[in-house]
């Protein structure tokens, strides 16, 4: 009977340890998805407020300038032919566009924002992605502006469909590159 009662103890003890071992997992995927989930949720409160008919016309007008005058003054740094000859437009390597909202990046700069001040490592590191994170958007946007420029200039059959597609992809997985490069070997 005491081999039996002892053989009980055990299964016990071991239900026990892989129960634990379960809650301690699902607190460890909680600390790591709720920051996440949190930062979704607030862009998208964030966005839903920008887009409010109130605020709307000047959240739109800082985004466009900041976004027009970044890339012609980031260009010009880099000697590509690129200037504004009139607001909101952007010319590049003599293709004109008009920038707009939806090309400022507008989204992912507000996401990135969210998604590194609430990631769950010190402040520190909260810091560090959040510039790595925010100079990339940066860097990448403005060179969405020049090789749209070159590709509306040669090759404009193909414009929207690497605009529309092609850059959005790009920067989520910009985004999901970042994220992984910061956080691989964080230990909690």
């Amino acid at each position: 009977m005491s081999s039996k009662s002892n053989l009980n103890k055990k299964e016990r003890r071991k239900k026990y340890s892989d129960k634990q071992s379960k809650k301690e997992a699902y607190r460890s995927f909680l600390k790591h998805f709720l920051p996440l989930l949190f930062a979704v949720l607030l862009w998208l409160i964030t966005n839903a407020v920008l887009h409010l008919p109130s605020i709307r016309p000047a959240v739109e007008d800082f985004f466009v300038r900041f976004t027009l005058e970044s890339a012609v003054k980031f260009g010009k740094l880099l000697f590509i032919p690129v200037e504004s000859p009139a607001f909101p437009k952007i010319t590049v390597a003599g293709y004109t566009m008009q920038v707009i909202m939806e090309c400022t990046a507008y989204t992912f700069y507000i996401f990135v924002f969210y998604l590194s001040i609430l990631s769950p490592v010190k402040w520190y590191q909260r810091l560090i992605t959040l510039v790595v994170f925010m100079l990339s958007v940066f860097v990448v946007n403005n060179f969405r502006f020049y090789t749209m420029g070159f590709i509306g200039k040669y090759y404009v059959d193909i414009f929207h469909q690497v605009h529309d597609y092609f850059w959005n992809i790009l920067f989520g997985f910009l985004v999901f590159l970042i994220w992984m490069w910061r956080y691989r070997s964080v230990k909690i």
